[in-house]
């Protein structure tokens, strides 16, 4: 209740409890008379978005595939070559650029020679997180889906850290889809109708995944980071299918981490066809009861992938990088 050129000031403070791309607005304002019977509307503020990120979590170590702490892969494929390992001398071929030629050898015989490199690597990574609804059951959200978010951006920032390529491909749909944008153009006449604007679609029927091609830079981690805050659970593509729509844009060069709360027979097919194309894959399970976990790590097993991690809770998150499956013991961890 107001008096004729009364002021009121009305103060909120939002606590964001989780990471996600919010709306905020629009603004309805509604006045009338003490009985209601006249009532007046007005729609007097566009509405504002907030994006809120998840946190980092910073790794105890960095051992995917590779044993070694930077991750260099011998690549099956002579398709790349490290410059700073010289692995042999031949004769100079026409087309060869200087920076190749072996100038101590051409000295010493008389004849141009060319450097001959290994086909090695720093590999770097391109995280492949499954955000599809299947896999996420009603029983465990919103902690699985979130603890697959934190793990694989700790994954990113790790390889970002240490100056390798890093990228990101999920069939997760973005938070800006969900969210009606058009409700600042409208303008509606009461609060049912505002709620309406800024309504969660309960459905989603996207079928183009979200991709941060792998690339270096300062600005992968952010977008990846700003990716993965307003990633949402989607029914469009299944991983399976991600991986068939994605795989030309995949780097052989970059080692292949799976993010995932289920593996059905297809995803496990999937990941083997990658593995048998001369990719190197690691695998994270994300919160897998006994039973589960020991079906997932057959199925994948049987494909040949040997480098398995299990994440049960966000305080194994700095170690994720330490734990993975003995190869001469399939179902230990070690």
């Amino acid at each position: 209740m107001m008096a004729a050129g009364g002021k009121v000031d009305l103060d909120y403070t939002v606590e964001c409890l989780t990471r996600g791309y919010f709306q905020i607005g629009p603004l309805v304002m509604e006045n009338g008379d003490l009985f209601g019977l006249h009532r007046r509307f007005r729609v007097d503020a566009a509405p504002a978005f907030l994006l809120v990120y998840p946190r980092i979590i910073p790794l105890t170590g960095y051992d995917l595939t590779s044993r070694r702490p930077i991750g260099d892969v011998l690549l099956t494929h002579r398709l790349f070559e490290d410059p700073t390992r010289v692995s042999g001398v031949r004769p100079y071929e026409l087309g060869d650029p200087l920076n190749r030629i072996h100038w101590r050898a051409t000295a010493r015989t008389g004849a141009l020679h060319s450097k001959i490199h290994e086909p090695s690597t720093l590999a770097g990574a391109t995280l492949l997180l499954d955000f599809h609804k299947a896999g996420y059951h009603e029983r465990g959200e919103p902690f699985r889906s979130e603890l697959a978010v934190t793990a694989t951006l700790a994954l990113a920032n790790a390889v970002y850290e240490m100056g390798q390529q890093v990228g990101l491909v999920t069939n997760g749909r973005d938070a800006a889809d969900r969210i009606r944008t058009e409700g600042g153009k409208t303008d509606p006449r009461t609060r049912q109708a505002a709620r309406a604007v800024g309504a969660v679609k309960e459905e989603s029927h996207r079928l183009q995944p979200l991709i941060v091609e792998t690339r270096r830079g300062v600005e992968q981690l952010h977008r990846i980071r700003d990716t993965l805050a307003r990633v949402e659970l989607t029914d469009g593509l299944t991983f399976a299918e991600l991986v068939t729509e994605t795989t030309s844009r995949l780097p052989r060069d970059a080692t292949i981490v799976a993010v995932l709360s289920d593996v059905p027979e297809g995803t496990a097919i999937a990941l083997g066809g990658l593995r048998r194309a001369g990719r190197a894959i690691t695998v994270v399970l994300i919160q897998h009861e006994e039973n589960a976990l020991e079906t997932s790590y057959g199925r994948l097993i049987a494909e040949g992938i040997r480098d398995i991690r299990h994440l049960k809770s966000e305080d194994e998150v700095p170690d994720l990088c330490r734990k993975q499956v003995d190869r001469s013991a399939p179902y230990s961890v070690v």
